[in-house]
């Protein structure tokens, strides 16, 4: 495992209210999935959010900065990706409400602690251990390939850490949805949403956005979000999405 010292970092324009993250440009870098969840997630004033693998800390810093959240909690399994996360923190003046928790997803309850937040947000590695991971750096591979918490795992850390009635927001690929539910559903997280996002209006979805609520009644929504036009500028939904203060 490498440490900050042995790669090149870059400053990406998050394009909202001046802020701005540091990245690791041969390490495994944001995507627009990870800026939709953010932006997609409810989060009211006063409520005490976890992301579950923050990795540059992309998620915690928009919803920090967009969100009237009272404290963000940045899960991070990698060392050197809690190091940057805490930088970014830092790097937009929002250290106060965001506090990198270095650890595993799977030990959430035991990091975080039991019922204690209401709202957990997370983009997970899409692919299942093994598929491929071999072929990658070790620390590309622990954040694109399942490691030690999969989505089984992911969704029973979910509920333990989450209060009654609290949300669980996760962006995932369109082909293990029906996987996804199934566990969502199995740990009492009823899920009440699923937007369908589509690159163009003309191309097959590529992910899923799925809103949970912890011991939700039954009853779910479908909704789909086209990113690009055509012509390749966003959409008016998605603007309206990304503006969104």
């Amino acid at each position: 495992m490498a440490n900050q010292n042995d790669y090149q970092l870059r400053l990406d324009d998050l394009q909202y209210k001046g802020l701005s993250l540091w990245q690791y440009s041969s390490l495994y870098c944001f995507t627009s999935d990870a800026v939709l969840l953010a932006n997609l997630a409810k989060v009211k004033k006063g409520d005490v959010v976890a992301d579950f693998g923050t990795g540059s800390g992309i998620i915690a810093v928009l919803v920090a900065a967009k969100t009237g959240a009272a404290k963000i909690y940045a899960l991070e399994k990698q060392k050197i990706m809690c190091e940057l996360a805490r930088k970014n923190a830092e790097h937009n003046n929002l250290v106060d409400r965001i506090e990198v928790v270095e650890g595993d997803i799977a030990a959430a309850d035991r990091l975080l602690g039991k019922e204690s937040v209401n709202v957990v947000v997370c983009n997970p590695p899409y692919f299942k251990k093994g598929s491929g991971a071999e072929r990658e750096r070790e620390e590309i591979a622990l954040s694109r390939h399942e490691s030690s918490c999969d989505l089984k795992g992911i969704a029973q850390s979910a509920s333990k850490v989450l209060k009654w009635g609290g949300a669980f927001y996760m962006v995932h690929k369109v082909e293990r949805m029906a996987e996804a539910i199934g566990y969502m559903q199995a740990c009492s997280l009823e899920v009440k949403k699923i937007t369908l996002v589509y690159p163009k209006k003309n191309k097959a979805a590529d992910v899923f956005i799925a809103e949970a609520k912890k011991n939700g009644s039954s009853g779910m929504k479908l909704e789909k979000l086209v990113v690009y036009n055509d012509d390749g500028s966003m959409t008016e939904q998605a603007k309206k999405l990304y503006s969104k203060e």
